[in-house]
């Protein structure tokens, strides 16, 4: 290899990994979930991530673990374990013939941290992080574009219904529960005739 090629070689390569760092950056802060753990959820929703993590165990999971804030600063955090007697909501709503909403939720106080997706054609976003108190929205923000944020087959089996969902932990609890998705999920005044 001549000087001129190693010399194009090396620019490359470094031009390569200038171009790569921050897509690697940016995948692996993009999860609170620690090294041990499972990654139900996860995505970055503002300048925040927000992250529903597992903690295995022999038997099911020892944690269902929700965590919130900036990359590798935890703001807001919630734990489920079959010590501590709590455990996460989750339902799942037509939001239009052809969209459906995924919801995983906990409640501390009259505050509600709502983890959403949305799936099918009629999806404006998503999916996103909704806060609630005393059923009404007072924040609410969206995962970035691109990053597909879906719960994870190994946490629940979303159906077309709440009748055809399965958890597999007891640590969330599937029902018929009603959340203000309207309002996080509007239909666009173009899809009325």
């Amino acid at each position: 290899m001549s000087s001129n090629e190693r010399s194009r070689a090396r620019r490359f390569a470094a031009l390569a990994a200038v171009l790569t760092a921050p897509v690697l950056g940016a995948a692996a802060q993009a999860s609170h979930c620690q090294p041990d753990e499972k990654t139900f959820f996860s995505c970055v929703a503002g300048k925040k991530t927000v992250s529903l993590c597992g903690q295995p165990a022999d038997a099911g999971l020892a944690a269902l673990v929700y965590r919130y804030g900036l990359p590798g600063k935890v703001e807001n955090e919630f734990s489920a374990t079959p010590a501590n007697g709590k455990s996460f909501l989750g339902t799942v709503e037509p939001d239009s013939p052809r969209a459906q909403i995924q919801e995983i939720w906990f409640d501390r106080g009259d505050v509600r941290y709502l983890l959403t997706t949305c799936l099918g054609g009629d999806c404006p976003y998503g999916g996103g992080l909704a806060v609630l108190k005393r059923g009404k929205v007072i924040s609410k923000s969206r995962c970035a574009a691109g990053q597909g944020a879906t719960f994870s087959p190994d946490l629940v089996d979303f159906g077309d219904g709440t009748e055809h969902s399965k958890s597999h932990t007891p640590l969330l609890k599937i029902d018929d529960y009603s959340n203000p998705i309207d309002e996080l999920y509007p239909v666009p005044a173009s899809a009325f005739p």
